[in-house]
């Protein structure tokens, strides 16, 4: 009994880490409660000139940082207005500080606790966080 589990887990991680799904880098439909026409990411191949580009525009919204939308995994866009070229973030493709960044019109060169409501220490993603709305956690 434990083999046959053991082996159904296997085969589950390895469909669920593959996706079984699109390969080539384009766009796939993927089922959307709100639109089922809607085309989302399904799987991209990392090559070494395929950096990813901050920010980028999807689905009318712009993105400063690597996103989940449409998608279980982190990724990113290879162009500034999303056409169907992607690939999954590495730990290495996530926005980074960027100092000095302005806040509530007040320049900051390492990263603040201001307006945070518990004290967490935070910066901006952008030169200008009052203009892009655009921070991660320190």
């Amino acid at each position: 009994m434990a083999l046959h589990l053991g082996i159904f887990l296997i085969w589950a991680g390895a469909f669920v880490f593959l996706q079984l799904d699109h390969v080539d880098g384009g766009e796939g439909v993927c089922g959307n409660i709100n639109d089922r026409n809607k085309k989302l990411p399904t799987m991209s191949l990392i090559f070494a000139d395929n950096q990813c580009v901050f920010p980028f525009d999807y689905s009318g919204k712009r993105y400063f940082d690597c996103t989940k939308d449409g998608s279980l995994y982190s990724w990113c866009s290879l162009t500034t207005s999303y056409s169907g070229r992607w690939r999954y973030c590495t730990d290495t493709d996530f926005a980074k500080c960027v100092f000095p960044f302005i806040y509530n019109g007040q320049k900051f060169y390492k990263c603040t606790t201001a307006g945070s409501l518990l004290w967490n220490y935070w910066c901006s993603v952008t030169a200008d966080y009052d203009r892009d709305g655009a921070w991660r956690y320190c």
